[in-house]
């Protein structure tokens, strides 16, 4: 952005594990601050994007998605290959004062035919994961393809080695996919005849 060279260290904890970046989505020019920004806000800048609920990309993803599932693999193919192909242009990327990128990009497209549905999934899920990255779809996808345990346990397994907060936490399969509904809600259910309309979520 416009906002100089990112401080690396000075700025990222640990950054041997997580790299030396922070995120360009959930930020705005330096130049903006105090007029797309909230300057009343901790981090003056929370309310400075304009927050698109569904993005092309993510459509062409659902698009990708559901031709894999009914055997299309070349039109899935085509239709991530679409995203890559956005991502891959160096009009978009981040660069410096001088002109060279700021990264070190490398973002190619599918070349080669997809015949194997389950590995047309994995790079369908890979995809939404790098392309939808902090946008709030990745635990909800998880749930929806029936993986969450899996995703989410080997990520706290890696992570608590890093947080003590997280040691001891673990995901635990048809429970922890939806929380529970406030008591005091299914008590305001309750019709003339005293039988709540909304019942609790398993587990709980």
């Amino acid at each position: 952005m416009d906002g100089g060279i990112h401080p690396g260290k000075d700025w990222i904890r640990e950054q041997e594990s997580y790299g030396p970046y922070s995120p360009i989505k959930n930020t705005f020019y330096k130049s903006q601050l105090g007029q797309t920004s909230d300057p009343g806000f901790w981090s003056s800048g929370a309310t400075p994007n304009n927050v698109n609920l569904i993005r092309f990309a993510d459509v062409l993803l659902w698009a990708a998605e559901v031709e894999i599932e009914i055997g299309d693999l070349e039109k899935a193919r085509e239709y991530v290959n679409r995203v890559r192909g956005r991502a891959a242009d160096p009009a978009g990327w981040v660069r410096l004062a001088n002109g060279q990128p700021a990264a070190n990009y490398k973002i190619g497209i599918y070349t080669t035919p997809w015949t194997d549905q389950q590995s047309a999934l994995k790079a369908l899920r890979y995809e939404r994961m790098l392309e939808l990255g902090m946008e709030g779809h990745r635990f909800f996808d998880l749930v929806r393809w029936g993986i969450a345990d899996q995703e989410i346990n080997a990520y706290l397994a890696k992570e608590s080695t890093f947080r003590t907060y997280l040691q001891g936490a673990h995901f635990t399969k048809g429970v922890n996919e939806y929380f529970p509904i406030p008591q005091a809600q299914i008590d305001l259910s309750a019709g003339p005849d005293g039988i709540a309309s909304l019942k609790q979520n398993p587990g709980y």
